[in-house]
């Protein structure tokens, strides 16, 4: 099986409704399948090396797992094809993810070009957003308004949600992986989804073994403190339970703890001479 070559350039916004006009089905995806999808070697020098050195190292490894979250997503029945919608293209939206999700959490930097920034007193979303768009103009000419528009409002966007209206498959991408990769499969989430319904533990086990969590708890404990302390009004303040039920939802392991994996990857075996009933 390969990717789809066309999607939904838009889709709800609303999760229930996102279901409705999608086939996604939590099936296995080898992260090897993920990792061959092929990124234009331009993008990925003129992102990967900003995002590495401006993400907090804890982090970083979580900018890394949405995109391949947010492809695995797209292997397993996005929104496509759906009669007056436009479509775009696979390449065309795993270039524009490529970027979105890299430079996501760059508004979360410590890093001396991140605090002198002119937009470091907006909301991360927004502070990071800008850079993005700077650093876009300056590294990735080749990108039109369209592409460079699509991506940095999914940045600005990627931690609010709505009850009605529209996302672009780009913006709704980078929000579930994002919103997944923080809470896991028992996290509240901004889009009121259940997330078994969209992703297979053993896609997720892969992802996790390649781009391991590592410090992101600590990390990610230490950028919603300065966020609320310093922005009482940003936009995570809107989530629900506020600064305590983000820290509640922050998984401080795995999201698919080890032990599970083992017990997955062993097949129980069965005495052969017998009928098993279903």
């Amino acid at each position: 099986m390969a990717f789809p070559q066309l999607f939904d350039a838009f889709v709800p916004s609303n999760g229930a409704a996102f279901l409705a006009a999608s086939n996604i089905t939590p099936a296995y995806v080898p992260f090897e399948t993920l990792r061959a999808v092929a990124i234009d070697p331009a993008a990925q020098a003129a992102s990967f090396a900003y995002a590495k050195r401006l993400t907090p190292p804890g982090v970083f490894g979580h900018v890394v797992r949405c995109f391949y979250f947010a492809l695995a997503l797209l292997y397993t029945g996005f929104p496509s094809g759906t009669p007056g919608v436009a479509q775009i293209g696979f390449d065309e939206l795993a270039l524009r993810l490529y970027h979105t999700t890299l430079l996501h959490d760059i508004g979360w930097s410590n890093t001396t070009v991140a605090v002198t920034h002119p937009a470091h007193a907006m909301t991360f979303e927004l502070h990071g957003a800008f850079m993005t768009y700077e650093h876009l103009h300056a590294a990735a000419p080749n990108l039109d308004p369209f592409q460079v528009g699509d991506i940095v409002e999914s940045i600005v966007l990627h931690t609010s949600t709505w009850s009605s209206g529209n996302s672009s498959a780009n913006q709704i991408l980078m929000a579930l992986s994002a919103d997944f990769d923080v809470g896991g499969f028992n996290g509240t989430g901004l889009m009121g989804l259940d997330f078994k319904q969209l992703f297979n533990p053993k896609t997720v086990a892969e992802i996790e073994q390649a781009y391991p969590r590592g410090d992101f708890y600590d990390a990610g404990i230490v950028a919603f403190d300065r966020e609320f302390t310093e922005k009482p009004n940003c936009l995570l303040s809107h989530y629900p339970g506020g600064l305590d039920g983000l820290s509640k939802d922050l998984l401080v392991g795995p999201i698919v703890p080890k032990d599970s994996r083992r017990r997955n990857a062993i097949a129980p075996k069965k005495d052969p001479h017998l009928h098993y009933l279903e």
